[in-house]
């Protein structure tokens, strides 16, 4: 498992959450959250690994909401895991290209988390043998059309019909 603080080696590492350089600062009233910005990393899907946190797997949709609750820079990370919705408040994040990590506050569990755009080489190798129906995928745009159709899925459940979600995880 990679280092949060060596999260990209040999590259330049933008701290996107530090109250010194934090760009999102904004005046907070009544000891409110004041949600400065929110932004969706460049690609669809991630393959997600944590420090400590056997569940993640899969992120598709992956936003980050930057916020200033009580002076203190904050980062709410939301994601959709092919089942359901996770969100999770970050102390700390970091980005370079399409490679993002984030360090979860230690109210929530900590644990950091490293998120890394899926292809088929990361899902052959480290996803198809933890989902339920962990199909065979010949490029990269179908495996990404594949964890796509399952928001569509999703949101027929929500609504009261659809199939059961073609690729769960397990744990």
């Amino acid at each position: 498992m990679r280092s949060f603080e060596n999260t990209l080696p040999n590259q330049d590492i933008t701290d996107t959450n530090r109250i010194e350089d934090n760009k999102y600062t904004n005046q907070i009233e009544d000891n409110k959250e004041v949600v400065n910005s929110k932004e969706f990393l460049p690609k669809p899907v991630y393959f997600i690994e944590s420090t400590n946190d056997s569940t993640v797997l899969v992120g598709i949709g992956v936003t980050i909401e930057r916020s200033n609750i009580n002076d203190r820079n904050v980062s709410k990370i939301r994601w959709y895991d092919t089942s359901h919705e996770r969100a999770m408040t970050a102390s700390e994040t970091k980005q370079k290209d399409d490679l993002f990590a984030f360090k979860r506050v230690e109210q929530e569990g900590s644990g950091t988390y490293y998120f890394t755009p899926m292809n088929l080489d990361i899902y052959n190798k480290k996803v198809k043998r933890r989902l339920v129906g962990g199909y065979d995928f010949t490029s990269n745009e179908q495996l990404t059309e594949a964890f796509l159709s399952t928001l569509e899925d999703f949101h027929d459940l929500l609504q009261g019909g659809g199939d059961a979600l073609a690729l769960q995880f397990t744990l």
